[in-house]
């Protein structure tokens, strides 16, 4: 009795599997009939709509995977994504009762209408969207969903003037080809970029995103996507303008070092060829984009330049001041300057005054001697002020412009 039982329940099992592959056969077949009779007079060339004079609505949203490069020097901006296009095609509905009750099938983009959006600010060759390894999801009730990736590059003009805290604009502009705005109505579902995939750039931050239409003269519904881009300036403060503005500090130094040295020329030569060289270390970091403008960084690389080259002039004037003979006469303002300082100088410091008792005694004898080295040290104490000032100016108004 037991086996009779055991036996039975086999017969069931082996039942059931026969079942279950002819089900699968006959949703399979069910599917390729279904694509068959879909397919039979269709015309993909047609767009959907059976009341002609009623445009058909589609459906647009765009998602950003990552950014793949931006070269301000070309104008070349490339990213990754995928458009999300929606709409119906009644020629494309069915029953899901007569087919097994399949409410879904697949069709590739070769085989059935979709809208042909167009890049029309291509930095390559003008092409279309999708290709042929991507398909379309065609629903019973005739709903089309479209999703192509892809690999986008469009020309965008850098304005790198506040280079590198500068914000970039963006767009990747497309039309719907050959159909005009009474054909086909285009309707953004999302006025921003998805970016539920999207993966951080390096360089490049997207601090906001919009998406919309704008019809144009021509009776085209043109496609925007824009993207404001935000540098990253870690990298750049670190490696650029930290050690820009120390190099340019240490200009002024070289007026500490005694003139009896020797080592005022070696020292500021030092300093401005190491200038040079970091400017020719990093050239490949600089923008090389002349419009709108060039770089504010551009411009105080330029004046730390001549700046550097004007202190080693004063340097060269130092020595030949410190140096020059004490039997030389000294002009007249210069002497009366430097005299008149002194004098101050000792008034100051004078902290008891007594009558004089003759006319002819004064607190300062104005006959004072003034040598060259005395003048030496006025000059250089006076270049040191200035090449601070201009490391300082020079740092504040950098910042207050690109901040």
């Amino acid at each position: 009795m037991a086996e009779t039982r055991i036996t039975q329940i086999v017969y069931v099992v082996c039942f059931l599997c026969l079942l279950s592959d002819i089900i699968t056969g006959s949703t399979l077949t069910a599917e390729q009939n279904l694509q068959t009779t879909l397919l039979t007079g269709y015309k993909s060339n047609l767009r959907p709509g059976m009341n002609r004079s009623i445009p058909l609505d589609v459906n647009i949203s765009f998602h950003i995977f990552s950014i793949k490069e931006f070269q301000e020097s070309t104008g070349k901006f490339s990213v990754n994504g995928a458009f999300v296009l929606e709409w119906n095609d009644e020629r494309l509905a069915w029953d899901p009762n007569s087919y097994d009750n399949l409410t879904m099938t697949n069709f590739p983009q070769t085989q059935i209408w979709i809208p042909n959006l167009v890049n029309i600010n291509p930095f390559g060759d003008i092409s279309g969207l999708g290709s042929d390894l991507i398909s379309l999801e065609v629903y019973s009730t005739g709903y089309c969903k479209w999703v192509p990736y892809q690999s986008l590059s469009v020309i965008c003009d850098a304005d790198v003037t506040k280079y590198p805290f500068d914000t970039q604009y963006c767009t990747m502009n497309f039309f719907m080809w050959s159909y005009k705005k009474n054909s086909v109505k285009i309707t953004i579902t999302s006025p921003t970029v998805g970016f539920s995939l999207y993966t951080k750039h390096g360089l490049w931050d997207i601090v906001n995103s919009l998406t919309y239409t704008n019809p144009t003269v021509h009776g085209y519904d043109e496609v925007i996507v824009a993207l404001w881009l935000e540098r990253r300036t870690a990298f750049y403060i670190s490696s650029l303008i930290i050690p820009m503005f120390s190099i340019s500090m240490l200009m002024g130094l070289v007026f500490l070092l005694p003139p009896e040295s020797g080592e005022r020329v070696g020292f500021i030569t030092t300093v401005l060829l190491s200038y040079i060289v970091f400017l020719t270390i990093i050239q490949d970091k600089l923008p090389e984009s002349s419009e709108p403008g060039l770089s504010i960084i551009g411009y105080i690389l330029m004046i730390c330049v001549i700046w550097g080259t004007l202190t080693t002039a004063l340097v060269i004037i130092s020595l030949c001041i410190h140096n020059a003979p004490n039997d030389q006469s000294l002009p007249g303002f210069i002497r009366k300057c430097l005299s008149c300082k002194r004098r101050k100088a000792t008034v100051e410091n004078i902290k008891v005054v007594k009558p004089c008792d003759t006319k002819t005694e004064s607190l300062v004898d104005e006959e004072e001697d003034v040598t060259w080295a005395d003048v030496g040290k006025a000059f250089d104490r006076i270049c040191m002020i200035l090449c601070i000032l201009q490391g300082i100016l020079t740092v504040i108004i950098y910042f207050g412009l690109v901040l």
